[in-house]
């Protein structure tokens, strides 16, 4: 009988889509093969020192298994481990494109976190104010500066405490003056954003992303776009309307479109039983 192994999991984490898609495409089940201990991520349970011992960078997913000498803590590692039990199903035809693709979408100039969390004006920065993503940067605040107050020689602490106040004390203040560096790296952030899904549309090999069938190129995209479709306030359940997201990245490139093969692979996975059971709603 194989090992079970424990998952560190959130409804909060985009990348925790990857390892649910894989953990769906192998069959495998809670509490029977694996155990899930959940994450609040609003509420900075991944701060907390127990955590940061198994996955030092504070994010969401984590595997830990009795063969693994150290837990695994990125989202593409915990798809191959996870794919390796029984006959490997996620691995892509094209290798080279497959991690073209994967470079691509986990690389910090396409992080969603711009999306969620940035504003390009006034306007964009009172709407960011009044929504629930101020309380989670709040939360997250919460849980950090306790964390720092307990171990304030803690090098994870000091620099995630900084790095998330720099963005919470904006939301802080009366928006003005102080935000314009804010606005202009938002909009350059938006180029960017919109340069890497022309890329993304120019490596799709089609019916899926990197071959004939699913692998771990497509198990990598799924949950970015489907968190990127969420954050640009697509209804949850319209999970092919492109619309939203494209007008929020033609605000900074007017004549962005998602692509017409970025489309068909989206239909062609939307199609398949692990999307119908992770993602049948955008998150």
């Amino acid at each position: 009988m194989a090992e079970k192994f424990t998952i560190y999991s959130s409804a909060e984490s985009q990348w925790v889509g990857v390892m649910l898609l894989a953990l769906e495409e192998k069959g495998l089940k809670a509490n029977v093969d694996y155990d899930v201990k959940e994450i609040s991520l609003s509420t900075g349970e991944n701060f907390a020192p127990e955590y940061i011992a198994i996955n030092p960078n504070g994010t969401v997913p984590s595997l830990t298994a009795p063969s693994l000498a150290k837990p695994l803590t990125e989202s593409a590692d915990i798809l191959r481990w996870i794919d390796s039990r029984g006959t490997k199903t996620l691995v892509p035809q094209d290798e080279a494109r497959s991690k073209e693709i994967l470079d691509l979408m986990h690389s910090p100039s396409m992080s969603t976190n711009l999306i969620l969390f940035q504003a390009r004006d006034p306007v964009e920065m009172e709407s960011k104010k009044k929504s629930g993503w101020n309380a989670f940067l709040e939360g997250r605040q919460t849980r950090l500066d306790k964390e720092l107050a307990a171990h304030p020689e803690h090098s994870f602490y000091i620099s995630k405490a900084a790095e998330n106040l720099a963005i919470t004390s904006l939301y802080r203040a009366e928006v003005g003056s102080e935000h314009k560096d804010l606005y202009k790296l938002t909009d350059e952030m938006y180029r960017t954003m919109a340069s890497g899904l022309d890329k993304l549309e120019s490596l799709i090999a089609l019916p899926f992303a990197a071959g004939s069938r699913v692998s771990e190129a497509d198990y990598n995209t799924i949950p970015w776009l489907s968190h990127a479709m969420m954050g640009a306030n697509t209804p949850v359940t319209a999970v092919q309307d492109f619309g939203p997201l494209e007008k929020l990245i033609q605000k900074t490139v007017p004549d962005f479109k998602i692509g017409p093969k970025t489309k068909e692979w989206w239909s062609n996975v939307a199609k398949t039983e692990a999307f119908k059971k992770v993602f049948p709603v955008l998150h």
